[in-house]
């Protein structure tokens, strides 16, 4: 009789370079240790992370891993550069050595525990789970779709936790959970080199991300992936007590603090001091924290 393996789950961060995202990845351990998760952090890094920056993650107890970029052929102009590298978040498929991964973003900082999305079920392993988008573009960003209005948002028609009557079944790749196989990773990235042009993908691994799992997702409630703009854009739904996980979309908390902060971010104030304090506690932890340098 074979024994049973045991089951083996992480959350998972890629990094494709040295630059303040080094930061959220640091907060982010710091928050997931300080509600508790049994779970460790995975960063996925290539080879342009610098050898400071991954002992700075090693320090902080993230499980270190180097994955190859991934550069599509095709030619694409990206309206935000933020987006050049995101290609390479597909890379998590990849990690066949683990059962489950949620897939998180950097900017990103978990409020409470979160650890049932390691098993919660999935109707397969070419499922995913994730939480709608935001489609209201409160900030009215010209490069953005023309149909992103609040008429056609999700979040416009909620009822309880969920969408009741969505427009559009668009997801937020910033969290997915996730089941890594090596079938639907060769699949992804041969269907990637094959599209010949990518400006099809305004958001490039998001809308690519929507095209794969297209009516093959679970919905998780927003409170998974609260994109730090619903409390305007949708201030009925929004309860602080009940968030999981804040999504720092936009400017970046490591990017400020009381005294630069920009007129437009000080509706986040109390967001970003909770970021700022996790941040905060994780170098006050980190046995080099003097060495810390700026990204």
């Amino acid at each position: 009789m074979v024994a049973k393996t045991e089951f083996k789950a992480a959350w998972a961060i890629v990094l494709t370079s040295t630059n303040n995202y080094v930061k959220g990845v640091i907060a982010l351990a710091e928050a997931l240790r300080h509600v508790h998760s049994k779970y460790p952090l995975l960063v996925l890094h290539t080879d342009a992370v610098s050898d400071n920056a991954l002992k700075l993650l090693e320090l902080a107890n993230c499980t270190l891993r180097r994955i190859d970029p991934i550069k599509p052929k095709a030619k694409i102009d990206y309206f935000a550069e933020r987006f050049i590298d995101t290609w390479t978040k597909l890379g998590a498929w990849g990690q066949t050595d683990y059962d489950r991964l949620v897939l998180l973003d950097a900017d990103m900082l978990p409020f409470q525990n979160m650890d049932e999305l390691m098993t919660m079920k999935l109707r397969s392993k070419y499922w995913v789970a994730a939480c709608h988008a935001c489609t209201c573009n409160p900030q009215k960003i010209k490069a953005y779709p023309s149909d992103w209005v609040p008429a056609n948002c999700a979040y416009t028609h909620i009822q309880g936790d969920f969408p009741i009557k969505p427009t559009r079944h668009y997801f937020n790749s910033g969290l997915i959970v996730l089941t890594p196989s090596q079938n639907l990773f060769t699949d992804m990235l041969a269907r990637l080199h094959a599209t010949p042009d990518l400006s099809i993908y305004p958001f490039p691994d998001q809308d690519f991300l929507n095209e794969v799992f297209s009516g093959c997702w679970v919905t998780l409630p927003y409170i998974y992936n609260a994109l730090k703009t619903l409390p305007q854009a949708h201030p009925s739904l929004w309860h602080t007590s009940d968030l999981k996980n804040v999504h720092y979309i936009l400017s970046k908390p490591w990017d400020t603090d009381d005294s630069s902060m920009k007129e437009d971010d000080k509706i986040y104030y109390s967001l970003y001091k909770v970021w700022w304090s996790a941040y905060e506690r994780a170098i006050e932890r980190l046995p080099l924290n003097k060495a810390l340098v700026a990204f």
